[in-house]
């Protein structure tokens, strides 16, 4: 088996502007993937609360020129590309048309 990282970006904008009870419909379909498997997991705090370090310069956030950004992530044990990303397809941000996700595999040392 080997590992693959699912990176999920979106538009930070849309994802804070979810009710109530659509937080609670993703948060439960993100506990229920992770449950299925995954190795790792974790939800990323707001790009303003983030510092990027280029050299010996600190900065405020990611601040890139693009509204998507990286909201979460998963480790996960598959086959092949193939089969990580068909498990990748599970998650609740397919559905989101301002959202994608981004598979890649771990080398292994």
């Amino acid at each position: 088996m080997a590992e693959f990282l699912i990176l999920i970006y979106g538009d930070d904008e849309k994802w804070g502007q979810r009710t109530e009870e659509e937080r609670g419909r993703v948060d439960a379909a993100h506990r229920a993937f992770h449950a299925g498997g995954s190795i790792a997991s974790g939800e990323l705090d707001a790009p303003a609360k983030t510092k990027t370090i280029r050299g010996t310069h600190v900065t405020d956030g990611p601040f890139a020129e693009f509204k998507e950004v990286l909201g979460g992530f998963y480790v996960i044990e598959a086959v092949d590309l193939d089969e990580a990303v068909a498990r990748a397809s599970a998650l609740y941000e397919t559905n989101e048309p301002h959202a994608y996700l981004e598979v890649r595999p771990l080398v292994q040392h």
